[in-house]
């Protein structure tokens, strides 16, 4: 156990850390016992708690048995004053509070006429309440840990069971969907509705959306969490943020990546004898911004603010045809008038990605009785998408994305055993795209782009959240009670290729004005932008009862219920019932959705261990939202409001009059003009419509949900090293996956492939339908490593997971996207998901050389073995008419999915500090973050079948290997900051 001396007490105190249910929100909560020497309980001893930062005091009475309990603490440290006639006065005993701490503090007084004794107090290193499975990221680590693009939530993987999606780049908890996360700020939902995510992010390109200077700690729950916790299906992330105290302090910081000192990326050779180089541009990325927080009145009324900013350049040298220019591209002919088009259209450009955060927070404190909290946190990025080597500057867009966050929460302590707590939240989300040219898009296989990058959008969310909370409290028993309501609004203009794009098969065909395909998106009820604008709202509510029951000094019961529903837009999508009907009608309805989530969980602290050994464990159900996204694509995709058309070369030249061919070639009336490309204003009249492919749900759909059972030891050895095991079980049930009703009954092919017929509807192309039939199975064993001692240099923790994740779909959100080979048969599917981490390591530790050098130095590490992928041709194989979910047939038997795997990899990212005291108060940081010290370029050999594989067969396909790394190279990074 730790020890920690405290002068002017006369008692020994044993702090014994917890963290039950009731401590899982934004607060935390501080229990235990007042005893007499001969460890009988105290009644009626009165119990005063005090925030060290902010004066908030709770007083409190025992019961007869000598506990108290008080709840909707502010994290942060605390000094606890015990005082009853009789026995001397237990005063000034320091306690730091933690996020999803209790820290039950037992208090042994000794007798008024006995001698003053010195204080000793002494925490136990395992929460011995905790039932669930919970990795805290604590305000040191977010401080003196390397942080990659300074975004917090990048040291969630650190925890155990977190890995990246490799779809979305979304936090991956407990072996589920990315998109299935959820991530919790100050109790906000902080989750993007629309793509899923966090707010703000669903693109990738945002460094942060809320500052890290802001954010005072957070927890990674990956099990167990109580039923006031809904909308996941893995785990979430539990973020508060910091309050201003008595104290004015502050920080000013600033942080720059040297392009010197920035790694390029492995030279590749394939085995076909070509290479492939991974140059750095001459980019720039600077860090900077400060933070300020003080009292305004003290003991009652206190403020925080942060800013926080990001500029960046990533210079890309444009060339048409890359790297590896295709035969007969250069030189390019200025007198031509084609060359000449993309000699005037070449040249290098620096994409800015620049991002400005503000954070301001109020904390009131009127009476001893209520705590009221507002905070406003809003976001704008500046960026651009589309950028390549292949992609002349005009083919750009800009990405601008502003979020703004505002939380009102009030806490009222109503009596000594009822609490209340009132939040309402409101978030939004605003994402518009705009490209940088008008024309029509341009494409030249193997060359390049210019014109209009053909995916601009208009797009916007709404979040407004309340919740209720009532607890009653005593020290043997807790029950809370809740709602939740969530009202979303989304609006979005999509319509891709609106403005139109030409495909050219190669630079000959260019040259000539021979364009393969052109395609646009028209609208077929007027306008194409008021024909695919949506903009909807939809409900998300809550309830739960959570309980807790001290049955005896060793053993802790909670069990609880949740209910949730999604209330989902009531407009009309396709009925599909009849999948040969000539015309779809437009009368059905997305499946509104209502479950109940039953949750138990339990700790045991064995007696005859004395506290150093806990046994926890948890059952429940969690129940995860549905994306918007799926709602957007019903609701445009139905064949009436756009529709996308490609007219295909000489045919649609001289019928529509597309002008095609060079000056003495040309058809349809005019030559293609490659600098300045026709486009059509309207819909051709007497064009024909194509078979447009068209979306709904099923009518059975669901919300999917997720069955879990964690059952887990900790103990400490040697006072201060804690070792754990823990086994985790989860399987999926009723997760999303797409299927296209529109592919006929299969027959057997000549080597076991199933072949699909022409579609049965000719009247539409993809019939396409969301299902939520498709499950997981996922079972993980971690093995832990924790080292904390108060005044030691030294600090570390450690975590190994062996996992294993299958399923039959691992979609995040592909809305229009068809994965399934096999309509008919579901179980085909079965196969590792996209998330399987077979094997994860993860952790750090730190050091401070206080005798020499005075540098704190910590070193993080993330490995984990390699990304399942499936091996599938780029082309239909199977007559479905889809190009991207044909597998590899290996002599009559289907490979599988998701059989073959990427290499594994290995992050380490070291950490230097050094302080400065300038003055009393004002303290200056050097800073030296290396990340991917080793320079680890982690290279692979993946298998794909060879382009050249005749299509007609599966009998002898051709496979060759091609030689990849993942990761990214060594960056490093050096700061400065000042703190006061």
């Amino acid at each position: 156990m730790r020890s920690r001396h405290f002068a002017g007490s006369s008692l020994v105190a044993l702090l014994v850390a917890a963290a039950p249910i009731m401590a899982q929100g934004v607060s935390t909560q501080l229990g235990g016992r007042v005893l007499d020497n001969q460890g009988a309980g105290v009644a009626g001893a009165t119990v005063v708690i005090r925030n060290a930062e902010t004066g908030l005091t709770r007083t409190l009475q025992t019961s007869a048995e000598g506990r108290y309990l008080a709840t909707l603490l502010p994290v942060g440290p605390y000094t606890v004053t015990v005082t009853k006639a009789g026995f001397q006065t237990a005063s000034n005993v320091k306690v730091n509070l933690n996020l999803g701490d209790a820290a039950p503090l037992t208090i042994k007084l000794a007798p008024e006429t006995g001698a003053v004794v010195e204080v000793v107090a002494a925490t136990a290193q395992v929460d011995t309440e905790r039932a669930s499975a919970a990795a805290i990221v604590s305000p040191d680590n977010l401080t003196n840990l390397p942080v990659f693009n300074r975004n917090f939530t990048n040291l969630a993987t650190l925890t155990p069971q977190v890995v990246v999606d490799s779809s979305r780049g979304n936090l991956a908890i407990a072996g589920q969907r990315g998109v299935n996360t959820s991530i919790n700020i100050d109790g906000g939902d902080n989750n993007e509705p629309f793509f899923g995510g966090a707010t703000g992010s669903a693109e990738g390109k945002t460094p942060f959306t809320i500052s890290i200077e802001a954010i005072r700690e957070y927890q990674v729950i990956t099990d167990g969490a109580s039923a006031e916790f809904g909308r996941m299906g893995g785990g979430y992330v539990n973020a508060i943020t910091k309050n201003g105290t008595n104290d004015l302090s502050g920080s000013l910081f600033y942080y720059q990546r040297p392009r010197a000192w920035v790694e390029a990326g492995p030279t590749l050779r394939q085995p076909n004898g070509s290479t492939s180089t991974y140059p750095v541009g001459d980019f720039q990325q600077e860090q900077f911004g400060f933070s300020v927080g003080g009292p305004i009145v003290k003991d009652k009324l206190f403020y925080f603010v942060a800013y926080d900013a990001q500029r960046r350049k990533d210079p890309v040298d444009m060339k048409w045809g890359g790297t590896n220019p295709p035969t007969g591209l250069y030189p390019l002919d200025p007198a031509n008038p084609a060359d000449a088009v993309l000699l005037s259209k070449t040249g290098s450009y620096s994409p800015k990605s620049d991002s400005d955060v503000y954070f301001l927070r109020f904390d009131w404190n009127p009476t001893i009785d209520h705590n009221i909290q507002l905070r406003l946190n809003h976001s704008d990025f500046k960026g651009v998408t589309g950028a390549s080597i292949t992609a002349a500057s005009e083919n750009l867009a800009s990405d601008n994305v502003k979020t703004d966050s505002y939380v009102l929460q009030w806490n009222w302590v109503i009596s000594a055993n009822w609490m209340n707590e009132f939040r309402v939240s409101l978030s939004k989300d605003d994402m518009p795209r705009s490209t940088y040219s008008n024309m029509p898009e341009v494409s030249i296989s193997n060359v390049g782009y210019y014109g209009a990058y053909p995916f601009d959008r208009t797009y916007n969310t709404k979040r407004t959240q309340f919740q209720e909370n009532i607890s009653y409290v005593t020290p043997t028993f807790q029950v809370k009670a809740g709602v939740d309501y969530n009202d979303i609004n989304v609006s979005e203009f999509f319509a891709g290729n609106w403005q139109g794009v030409y495909f050219f098969n190669n630079i000959t065909d260019f040259r000539n004005g021979n364009w393969s395909t052109y395609r646009q998106n028209f609208g077929l009820s007027g306008d194409v932008h008021q024909a695919g604008l949506f903009d909807t709202s939809y409900k998300q509510m809550a309830a739960f009862i959570q309980t807790e029951w001290r049955l005896t000094d060793t053993f802790k019961l909670g069990v609880g219920v949740r209910w949730d529903k999604q209330e989902n837009p009531d407009y009309p999508i396709l009925d599909m019932s009849n999948p040969l009907a000539a015309s779809m009608p437009i009368s059905a309805k997305i499946p509104s959705d209502s479950q109940f989530s039953p949750r138990a969980s339990f700790t045991w602290t064995p007696a005859f261990d004395h506290g150093k050994t806990v046994v926890r464990g948890s059952i429940g159900r969690y129940v995860s939202t549905t994306p918007a996204v799926f709602f957007y694509q019903v609701y445009a995709a139905n064949g009436v409001r756009t529709g996308q058309v490609d007219f295909r070369g000489a045919t649609a030249s001289t019928t529509f009059g597309i002008p095609r061919g060079n000056a003495t070639t040309f058809t349809g009336g005019a030559p293609f003009n490659p600098s300045n490309p026709y486009w059509i204003s309207s819909f051709p009249a007497g064009a024909p419509l194509p078979a447009f492919n068209i979306w709904t749900f099923n009518p059975d759909f669901k919300n999917p949900y997720t069955d879990r059972v964690n059952l887990g030891a900790e103990r400490a050895f040697f006072n201060d090293l804690v070792l754990g095991v823990s086994a985790t079980y989860a399987k999926g049930n009723q997760l999303e996956r797409t299927a296209d009703l529109n592919i006929g009954t299969p027959t057997m092919g000549a080597y076991g492939r199933l072949l699909y017929p022409a579609r049965p509807n000719t009247t539409y192309g993809t019939m396409g339908m969301y299902f939520s039939d498709a499950t997981s199975l996922y079972h993980a064993y971690t093995a832990s490593l924790k080292y904390h001692k108060d005044g030691s240099p030294f600090d570390a923790q450690l975590y190994y997971t062996y996992a294993i994740n299958k399923d039959s779909d691992s979609n995040e959100r592909n809305y229009s996207g068809i994965s399934i080979q096999d309509a008919g048969n579901l179980g085909a599917q079965w196969g590792y998901a996209d998330t399987d981490r077979r094997q994860v390591l993860t952790g750090y530790f730190s050091a401070l050389d206080q005798k020499v050098t005075g540098i704190l130095f910590s070193l993080s590490f993330r490995y984990q073995t390699g990304t399942p992928y499936t091996l599938t041709y780029n082309r239909d194989m199977n007559g479905d008419s889809n190009t991207s979910n044909d597998r590899f047939f290996a002599n009559g038997v289907d490979s599988g999915r998701n059989t073959f795997r990427a290499g594994s990899n290995l992050y380490m990212d070291l950490g230097l500090r050094r302080e400065f005291l300038l003055t009393k108060r004002l303290k200056a940081t050097a800073s030296l973050d290396v990340f991917n010290v080793l320079n680890r370029q982690d290279t692979y050999l993946s298998t794909r079948i060879k382009t050249s594989t005749p299509a007609s067969t599966d009998a002898a396909p051709v496979l060759e290997n091609s030689q990849n790394w993942v990761g990214s190279a060594r960056q490093i990074q050096i700061g400065a900051r000042f703190a006061f």
